[in-house]
């Protein structure tokens, strides 16, 4: 078998050749305008400040803040916007990786298209062969479950090299230089998951220093900096000291491929991943219309591997937001009393009487049966009905993001920031109509129309 690191740097130096379908260059535009609506969105939050805060401290540069519209050097722009698009923890996933890519991949491959001067279409081929990249690293969770039981955190362990990857595919780099971009990603990266399990900030700062780690692998290949050959499966590499694996999984044994950006999940509500599937449930049981002071007990099945991640077990007391945000329980009975899950409900409504009544009466049931995208939430009432809604009954559209939805999301996102009504879904729309065609606009002539939407 072909040593991994050559594998994967084979499928990106020969990327440009991959006659990408229409319907996956429209997947990478939605994931990209999620991105940056997400990004945008918490221009406010605390984390995102600190971060445009430490970037705007340095020299100005040639990329864009998608939180302030600041120009910063790419590096620091990769950083920024990476630490925006997850400060909300509503960024996209992969599930084989179990990573969320848009906070790791669009954010080094955007900064850096700006640089260049890319196009938009150049940058979506770039996105696509990071995300394929994260999850080939992660395929079929060999790697992922591994880096999860040693306390890694996948998004930031994974996230470097497939940050590195998107880089390296912008730059048409050759095989050689590709994986040095690789390898000097794959040495430098990694991530606990301590601040996940006590509810700390930092695995937002996580994710950004990914994205910058990555575009940094990637800029010192281009300036001649050599990796090591071996970085990924090597017997002092990335699988046997940070995954802890003694062999090459087999699942690496076959290129990347771009198909898979038709698996990637969008995250309608700010909860956990883990808990979406019970969230979607919940919602479709309170669109039916309950009284949360009828309900005796709530009981929930999730998908096994989810009730054992840090965090999803944790009943309170809510003293900081991001354990709102990992609790199964309190996502569920959030969307019970509330109809839906936002990123400032962790914050307001983390002493809300109705919720705590509701998450002391919730039991999370692990399930070895359903798959990832499979819960029920089930309420016993104080009359002795029940009642019941499983996730697959919840559209299909909130988690495989359609070009509709994602622009009904984005002019959410952006109208709450000010856009005028219908402007955002315009440009969208003129977006995706301009897909593919032969010459489009740069990266840079994208976000300063989107940008202005919201002055």
């Amino acid at each position: 078998m072909k040593p991994a690191g050559q594998i994967l740097s084979d499928f990106l130096a020969g990327f440009s050749k991959f006659e990408l379908e229409a319907d996956i260059r429209e997947k990478a535009l939605i994931c990209l305008l999620d991105t940056l609506g997400l990004a945008m969105s918490a221009r406010n939050e605390p984390t995102t400040r600190a971060a445009l805060g430490l970037s705007q401290r340095l020299e100005a540069g040639g990329a864009t803040s998608w939180a302030s519209g600041a120009r910063l050097p790419a590096s620091e722009a990769a950083f920024a916007n990476g630490v925006a698009a997850h400060a909300h923890f509503q960024d996209d996933t992969d599930h084989d990786s179990w990573t969320h890519p848009g906070s790791l991949v669009p954010p080094a491959v955007v900064a850096l298209g700006e640089m260049r001067g890319a196009s938009l279409d150049a940058v979506l081929a770039a996105l696509v062969a990071g995300y394929t990249t994260i999850n080939w690293l992660g395929r079929d969770e060999v790697v992922a479950r591994s880096l999860i039981r040693r306390g890694f955190r996948t998004s930031p362990t994974f996230g470097t090299i497939a940050a590195a990857a998107g880089s390296a595919v912008l730059l048409a780099f050759d095989a050689r230089q590709a994986a040095s971009a690789v390898s000097i990603a794959a040495s430098t990266t990694g991530g606990t998951l301590e601040p996940v399990r006590s509810g700390s900030d930092e695995w937002r700062v996580q994710n950004g220093r990914a994205a910058q780690g990555g575009l940094i692998a990637a800029c010192l290949a281009a300036e001649g900096v050599t990796g090591a050959p071996e970085a990924l499966d090597g017997p002092k590499g990335f699988l046997a000291t940070v995954a802890g694996l003694d062999s090459t999984p087999d699942v690496w044994a076959t290129p990347p491929d771009p198909a898979i950006m038709r698996t990637i999940m969008a995250k309608p509500f700010a909860t956990l991943g883990d808990n979406m599937p019970a969230a979607m449930a919940a919602h479709k049981l309170y669109q039916e219309g309950i009284d949360p002071a009828a309900v005796q007990a709530v009981e929930v099945t999730l998908w096994e591997p989810y009730t054992a991640y840090p965090g999803t077990n944790y009943k309170g007391p809510f003293e900081r937001l991001v354990q709102t945000q990992a609790s199964t329980a309190f996502a569920v009975a959030t969307m019970l009393s509330s109809g839906d899950i936002t990123y400032e409900m962790g914050e307001t409504l983390r002493e809300d009487p109705v919720i705590l009544d509701l998450v002391a009466k919730t039991t999370v049931l692990p399930d070895a049966v359903g798959g990832a995208l499979d819960s029920r939430v089930t309420l016993i009432m104080k009359d002795g009905s029940r009642r019941e809604a499983h996730s697959s009954q919840a559209p299909r559209e909130f988690i495989f993001l359609t070009r509709a939805r994602c622009l009904d999301v984005f002019e959410a996102r952006l109208s709450r920031l000010g856009a005028a009504a219908g402007s955002a879904r315009s440009l969208g729309e003129k977006l995706f109509a301009g897909l593919g065609a032969p010459k489009g606009p740069s990266i840079s002539d994208v976000l300063a129309e989107i940008l202005t939407l919201t002055r």
